[in-house]
């Protein structure tokens, strides 16, 4: 998990892409949230989150703020 060689590197890239891509596709939000931790600064899938989410979802407030943070920073 720590090489630095550029085919590991870039194998590690596309798995992540892919994995990210999946579970954007389908729309569990346990997954959703698992990824969001993750991949911390990814505003397309907190955004994908915060839709899936109930209104009496604890988690609610944690998408709400990482949104509002991420759009921020980005300027959007």
């Amino acid at each position: 998990p720590w090489s630095q060689a550029p085919g590991v590197e870039e194998l590690r890239l596309e798995l992540e892409e892919a994995l990210r891509q999946a579970v954007l596709a389908q729309g569990d939000t346990e997954n959703l949230f698992l990824l969001a931790e993750r991949l911390k600064e990814d505003l397309e899938v907190w955004e994908a989150l915060l839709e899936r989410l109930p209104q009496e979802d604890p988690r609610l407030p944690i998408a709400r703020a990482q949104v509002a943070r991420l759009c921020r920073e980005y300027g959007v």
